[in-house]
């Protein structure tokens, strides 16, 4: 069987003889040292027995391929529904816009008078509850003034 496999590996060996290496490990009689070749000629077997419609070379492209177009279509739905939304956001956004813009502007003045008449106003308003927070404050100061003294921080 050595010089069998021999000739065999270096592409000698004629069909009878590769037939008589098939049965050899086929069989139930495979020596030891010869175990590891028997995977080998029983993949060849399994080859031989495979009739032509049995193996689809490019069934898994074709299923990477098939799985590819479905990401495909989900990213364009994806897209198709974002853009939707993003259509609706600025019809609304115009339409508000559009409503806002027909309402008076409540911020301005006729006059320049007018308009510093109301901002001395409105600082006097500010003024006078500065103060009032202040006065409030009075009490804590006294309070700290007793502090400082005990603890000698002046």
């Amino acid at each position: 069987m050595n010089d069998l496999l021999e000739k065999y590996w270096n592409g000698e060996s004629t069909l009878l003889e590769e037939q008589q290496l098939r049965d050899y490990f086929s069989s139930e009689k495979v020596s030891t040292e010869h175990e590891v070749y028997r995977s080998l000629f029983n993949t060849f077997e399994l080859e031989q027995g495979m009739e032509e419609g049995d193996f689809d070379a490019f069934a898994k492209v074709k299923q990477k391929q098939s799985l590819d177009n479905q990401f495909q279509k989900r990213t364009w739905k994806g897209l198709a529904v974002a853009a939707g939304f993003s259509l609706l956001l600025a019809v609304g956004a115009g339409y508000y816009q559009e409503q806002y813009k027909t309402q008076p502007d409540l911020g301005t003045y006729e006059t320049p008078e007018e308009a510093r008449a109301a901002a001395l106003n409105m600082l006097e308003l500010v003024s006078v509850k500065l103060n009032k927070g202040r006065s409030n404050m009075k009490p804590l100061q006294t309070l700290d003034n007793k502090t400082a003294a005990v603890f000698n921080l002046k």
